[in-house]
């Protein structure tokens, strides 16, 4: 049985038709190839320009801080104290009184050994005058007992005296020789200075024991401790008075015998102070031990800091930064530019868009920076970043550094 078909059916079959042709044209379409874009493939680097550089190493230390000139005050002779003139945290001149001893005891010694050095003045000076003009009659009795001998022989060989007398005259000069000789002795004796000396060291020894009953302060400094009172005694036994100059502080610090002979006396340091700045002070090396310490092993040094502000204390916490090594106006490039490859030690640097390797002998390396002895030019561009990831000729593009 035919069947008709209307005009909203054939419309239906012509949108069927339309849409299977362009389904199967848009099948055809994505069936052609299509021309991909494919980047050039390159390794990104960063460089350096080698060139001349002052390379430094440094050890970094700790120790304490310590005045320079820290002075246990103890009186040379012991007695009650009379007074005290300073306080703790005074300022002191070298001179100054710091405290007294009761001085009657002292003062009366000295007194003594006065009368006692004057008397034995006197008695030497008379002694002397004594054996001055004994010494000088001497001369005159004896030179003309001679005299009366030389007279007398020249009779006897005339025949004019006896040899009795001419004996006579001999024995005459010998015993006033003889007895003139006894007298000098003594007196020689008592003007002999001896006694003197001895007065006048003892005078001296009361003088100084008098003086020492005022104790000054043998340096400039300040006073840090005080230890005594009024109406107590003071002796040997502790330090009266403690005095400490914070104008000049050290730093005592110990290194290992591959450093010690690396550092030199005077020698600039930097030292930092935590707890005063984060700023660094200047010191310098003022001693170091020629033998290391038989504990540690280690080599003692002592590090001096000014102080003239005196915000650094004795005690305080201090960081010394050492130069060990250092090399001025040398080739080098950075540290971890140099790769070790192939039991070759080398370097890559950028040559048009290539990375090229090259050989390098290497000197004082800082752990940042590494001197090369041989092997680069000036102002190599010398990869330092991804040199890791290049090898001989490989493309690369700079993306940072010194010619990015």
């Amino acid at each position: 049985m035919e069947r008709k078909i209307g005009k909203t059916g054939k419309k239906t079959l012509i949108i069927l038709g339309v849409l299977v042709v362009l389904v199967f044209v848009g099948r055809g379409l994505t069936s052609k190839p299509v021309a991909a874009v494919v980047a050039d493939k390159y390794i990104p680097v960063q460089v350096e320009a080698a060139g001349k550089k002052t390379l430094t190493n440094t050890a970094i230390l700790s120790g304490k801080v310590t005045s320079d000139t820290d002075v246990s005050v103890i009186p040379k002779v012991p007695g009650k104290v009379e007074s005290v003139l300073v306080n703790v945290g005074d300022p002191v001149k070298k001179g100054d009184v710091l405290f007294t001893l009761d001085a009657t005891d002292f003062r009366d010694a000295y007194q003594l050994a006065d009368a006692r050095y004057q008397n034995s003045k006197e008695l030497w000076s008379a002694a002397k005058a004594s054996l001055d003009r004994t010494q000088t009659l001497a001369s005159a009795k004896i030179a003309d007992a001679q005299q009366n001998l030389a007279n007398t022989k020249a009779l006897f060989e005339a025949g004019a005296v006896s040899q009795v007398q001419l004996d006579q005259a001999k024995l005459g000069v010998k015993e006033l020789e003889a007895s003139y000789a006894s007298q000098i002795e003594q007196l020689q004796v008592q003007a002999s200075d001896s006694s003197l000396q001895l007065a006048q060291v003892q005078l001296t020894q009361a003088r100084e024991a008098l003086d020492n009953a005022t104790v000054t302060s043998p340096v400039e400094g300040t006073v840090s401790q005080v230890n005594v009172q009024v109406g107590n005694m003071a002796t040997s036994a502790q330090a009266a008075i403690g005095l400490t100059n914070t104008q000049s502080v050290y730093s005592s610090l110990s290194v290992a015998e591959n450093l010690v002979n690396r550092l030199t006396k005077d020698q600039a340091v930097k030292v930092t102070v935590p707890s005063v700045s984060e700023n660094s002070f200047v010191g310098k090396i003022d001693t170091i031990s020629p033998s290391s310490d038989p504990k540690t092993q280690l080599y003692p040094l002592k590090i001096s800091l000014n102080n003239p502000e005196g915000l650094i204390k004795p005690g305080m916490f201090a960081k010394v930064e050492l130069t060990t090594d250092q090399k001025a106006d040398v080739m080098a490039t950075k540290s971890e530019a140099v790769v070790l490859k192939n039991g070759k030690t080398i370097v890559y640097v950028v040559v048009g868009d290539k990375a090229v390797s090259k050989e390098v002998v290497t000197g004082l390396d800082t752990g940042v920076d590494i001197e090369i002895l041989k092997g680069l030019n000036l102002n190599d561009k010398v990869i330092i970043k991804g040199q890791t990831l290049v090898d001989e000729g490989s493309k690369v593009k700079i993306v940072g550094g010194d010619a990015s």
